[in-house]
């Protein structure tokens, strides 16, 4: 089921999305005494970041990951885990934690059984999955058209990650070696949030609404799967 949460603005969707999410965080550590939050990367969600750091939430309970990574030292300052350090496991987050896609291997194809085996301590089913979205309807490193993706978006498959050539992707960036949570991972979760802003995103959305399973977005197959309740949150 996709529920659409239309906000007035940035300010209120970010309001809305942090408290949501910690209410889930919440209540997973209250009844469970853990808790597993799935994060996208990118700038977007950097301000809800910032907002849930500050919350006093039993962080210590909490394990957190990133929907997908490149496949960079994470110290740079394009690297997802990067970012997710500094702007969400800070102040009282910085007690959770944080479990890392991206290993020592020269290669994300290299690397890929590792990461599994690291992905073991992260808390799934997730508590929540909040995704951000391109506008070409990918998800997490799920591009469509790269050669992966048939496996990635499988809902069969068992792995849990899989290495990513977005090379000819055209909003892969200079970054194209990737690994990424596959769709059978990303739905492993109470709760998927799809964080999205702009009208050109609000258009990708309802098309892939519109099309269901016979639209071949990346998106489209988190809206249409049946086991995880999606919600939309979009402004302006």
């Amino acid at each position: 089921m996709t529920t659409k949460v239309i906000c007035c603005n940035r300010d209120e969707l970010y309001q809305a999305v942090t408290a949501r999410v910690a209410v889930l965080l919440k209540d997973a550590v209250d009844n469970n005494a853990k808790a597993g939050f799935i994060v996208p990367g990118g700038t977007t969600p950097a301000p809800i970041f910032e907002r849930l750091s500050t919350l006093p939430l039993a962080w210590d309970k909490i394990s957190v990951s990133a929907s997908d990574e490149r496949w960079i030292d994470v110290d740079s300052e394009s690297s997802n885990e990067y970012l997710i350090k500094h702007s969400l496991l800070i102040n009282k987050a910085e007690a959770a934690t944080y479990v890392g896609l991206k290993n020592d291997a020269d290669t994300a194809t290299a690397g890929q059984k590792k990461t599994e085996r690291n992905l073991k301590n992260l808390a799934l089913p997730a508590t929540v999955t909040l995704l951000g979205m391109g506008p070409d309807g990918h998800v997490a490193s799920l591009f469509p058209g790269c050669p992966q993706i048939d496996d990635a978006l499988d809902l069969n498959q068992k792995k849990t990650c899989i290495a990513i050539d977005a090379r000819g992707c055209t909003v892969a960036g200079e970054y194209t070696e990737r690994m990424s949570l596959t769709l059978s991972a990303l739905i492993n979760s109470d709760l998927i949030i799809l964080l999205i802003t702009g009208q050109e995103k609000l258009d990708v959305i309802n098309q892939a609404i519109r099309e269901k399973m016979n639209s071949s977005l990346p998106v489209a197959k988190i809206l249409s799967q049946g086991k995880t309740p999606v919600e939309v949150y979009w402004a302006k």
